[in-house]
């Protein structure tokens, strides 16, 4: 094979795949830009909430706690997807494999009580 001749046939279908969606993005995008209605409605800028009227300041502050729940959900989800493939191989680990999920959950453990300590599952502000 001489050099400059090879062509990678493999990753043909990635190539016609991304060419596909990229035409179709800016295909779409120019489409709208022609198509869509141009009429200027001061509704249409009112920020959303839920279908209720906006009430205060946008730029008020809004209580960490729900941020803090948050990323306790995220910690304990993540710590939920690593245990499970851990207890179908369970028979087959050795006590390597079960010492470092010892650990695994007692990093985890040591989080949650740092989210006590912090009081981040307590509702009222301070």
């Amino acid at each position: 094979m001489e050099p400059g001749t090879y062509i990678p046939t493999k990753y043909l279908p990635i190539l016609i795949a991304l060419a596909f969606s990229t035409i179709f993005g800016v295909v779409g995008l120019f489409i709208n830009k022609i198509l869509a209605p141009k009429k200027f409605n001061p509704v249409k800028f009112i920020s959303y909430e839920s279908g209720n009227l906006p009430s205060g300041d946008t730029r008020s502050r809004f209580f960490i706690g729900f941020f803090l729940l948050a990323i306790l959900f995220v910690v304990f989800d993540v710590e939920v997807i690593f245990l499970y493939p851990w207890a179908l191989a369970f028979d087959l680990i050795s006590l390597e494999g079960f010492l470092a999920m010892i650990i695994f959950i007692s990093l985890i453990l040591v989080g949650y009580i740092y989210e006590i300590f912090i009081g981040a599952l307590k509702w009222h502000k301070k």
